[in-house]
């Protein structure tokens, strides 16, 4: 329920509002199946998400360099979500240093 409210406040461009969801969302996923769980690292990715959208890049990056160094040890290189986290990552570089999004 938290990550939901917490990505339906993203939505509404409230990212402010919704990262003390996803704050909330991570820290009970942690906690209750660990830090390599699929679930909780979905909701790392969630909260990365929200902090770059409320323009906290210095929040946002390291969280997706985190995300993807699990993503790769857990799921491995080539898993969907590895990719995508991979891109999420070179986005939030590419919007921190003033350049287009990469494609």
């Amino acid at each position: 329920m938290l990550n939901r409210t917490g990505g339906f406040l993203d939505d509404q461009g409230q990212p402010d509002r919704a990262i003390t969801y996803f704050q909330r969302a991570l820290s009970c996923w942690t906690r209750v199946l660990g830090e390599d769980h699929p679930d909780t690292l979905a909701s790392r990715n969630n909260l990365a998400h929200a902090y770059r959208s409320a323009g906290d890049l210095g929040r946002a990056i390291p969280l997706y360099e985190r995300m993807l160094t699990d993503t790769e040890r857990v799921l491995g290189d080539e898993h969907p979500i590895t990719t995508a986290v991979r891109g999420n990552l070179a986005a939030a570089v590419a919007q921190r240093d003033g350049r287009p999004k990469p494609c």
